[in-house]
């Protein structure tokens, strides 16, 4: 078991850790390929839209030819492309190159969980995963400061000379540690109309969403999206073979509450780190790399406390964890706010504290309760729902405060208006958490 817990914690440092680093990395990009901060925007969210798009029919093929056979494919393919992003030379390729990284991670993501939940015990399984979640936190931790000291020291490429290192590592652990095959459902398929409505909705939510700001186009695209999955659940309603069970968000209550929860989650925690570092450094004349610090007392007691709250969940009622995980990020939040509102920094870093410790508490005992609540042959989709969710709440998340910060009052100045929305904005994210509790860990044990 062992073994396997390590080739999945490595997996799973592998994506926050480059895409946290390689944001330090976007000036000398922009400065070598004479690109425009549009253009950047494009790298990341090339990457997270082919992630989302990728990871549910994954799930589904994982159950059809084997989650392991497909794990070495995703992250054979991962560790191949940030070999050749060494030696990219346009942005446009670069674009390319983190889409396909995006569909190879998707694919890591959802079989890794899978084959996680497959290889713990349940009575281990809460503390497997506040493992991964710690490996997840610090990778978030370590990347701005790794992928800075790299990308000053010896350029961007170094740091997926670094990745592709980290990717052989990881290949070379699966193969050794993953001996068994899981298949699930061997003559199964995946319908093509279904695979096609689910990536034309999906895209076009995320795109409508991330634009909403700037394009006119963007609510059409967000109507059109939803006009698309609505269609798909309709026909995989009536499937006998779905790529969605979604019959399964109905009859398994705990499983639907646990996904809606995690959803709120990210959408109210992912871009607290971007209010913040924009705060601390325009309002509070921090550098970047003080801001850093400050941000890492999150993170930082994260990579600490998240496996101890997953082994606790072990022998406790984990739903119990995770509501009371988000009433603590909703706390938290909203703290934060008054701290940005009356500029105290001890409030404010307190406030990081708190919302670190609620985030340990909900997250493993969540992803627990989403992976236990359902049958081996639906554990790949149930693997695939939490990456998903994932995404969409990040996606979710940075829509949301570019609407917050978009927003003006006649006659303040920019500085102000920075200040005043960025404390409307952790207040937003506070209410999502407390509103999220209400899902969070829905099981007749914690009500």
């Amino acid at each position: 078991m062992k073994s396997v817990l390590y080739t999945m914690m490595i997996a799973a440092f592998l994506n926050p850790f480059v895409s946290s680093s390689l944001t330090m990395s976007f000036p000398d990009m922009m400065q070598e390929f004479g690109a425009t901060t549009n253009d950047m925007a494009w790298v990341v969210e090339s990457f997270l839209l082919c992630c989302t798009v990728a990871v549910i029919p994954a799930g589904k093929l994982a159950d059809i030819y084997g989650k392991r056979k497909l794990f070495y494919i995703g992250s054979i393919v991962f560790t191949m492309i940030s070999g050749f992003m060494c030696f990219v030379g346009s942005v446009e390729m670069l674009t390319v190159y983190r889409a396909l990284q995006g569909i190879a991670l998707g694919v890591v993501y959802t079989t890794s969980m899978s084959i996680l939940t497959l290889s713990v015990p349940l009575e281990r399984r809460g503390y497997a995963f506040g493992m991964i979640g710690s490996m997840v936190y610090l990778g978030l931790s370590l990347g701005p400061a790794l992928g800075g000291f790299l990308n000053y020291y010896y350029g961007w490429r170094s740091i997926f000379v670094f990745t592709t290192l980290l990717g052989i590592v990881a290949n070379v652990m699966a193969f050794r540690s993953l001996h068994k095959e899981w298949v699930h459902t061997p003559d199964s398929s995946i319908s093509m109309r279904s695979l096609l409505l689910y990536a034309l909705g999906i895209s076009a939510v995320m795109i409508g969403i991330t634009e909403w700001v700037r394009f006119w186009w963007s609510a059409y695209a967000v109507g059109a999206g939803i006009l698309a999955l609505c269609l798909l659940g309709y026909v995989e309603w009536n499937s006998k073979d779905p790529l969605i069970p979604v019959r399964m968000f109905l009859s398994n209550i705990v499983f639907t509450m646990s996904s809606i929860a995690a959803m709120m989650n990210f959408s109210a925690t992912f871009g607290v780190g971007f209010v913040l570092s924009l705060f601390l450094q325009m309002i509070m004349g921090f550098d970047s790399r003080m801001t850093g610090l400050i941000l890492c007392i999150q993170t930082g007691i994260m990579v600490f406390l998240a496996p101890r709250m997953g082994a606790l969940s072990d022998r406790y009622n984990p739903a119990v964890f995770a509501r009371w995980g988000m009433v603590l990020i909703g706390i938290g939040l909203l703290s934060m706010a008054y701290g940005t509102f009356t500029e105290s920094m001890t409030i404010i870093m307190v406030s990081l504290a708190v919302v670190g410790i609620g985030v340990s508490c909900f997250a493993p005992p969540n992803n627990n309760l989403i992976m236990s609540s359902v049958p081996k042959e639906y554990i790949g989709f149930a693997s695939s729902t939490i990456t998903t969710v994932r995404l969409l709440g990040q996606t979710l998340s940075m829509a949301l405060i570019g609407i917050i910060l978009a927003y003006t009052i006649e006659g303040r100045t920019a500085l102000q208006m920075m200040e005043y929305n960025s404390t409307i904005a952790l207040v937003v994210f506070g209410i999502i958490c407390l509103v999220g509790a209400i899902p969070a860990g829905w099981n007749k044990k914690s009500i």
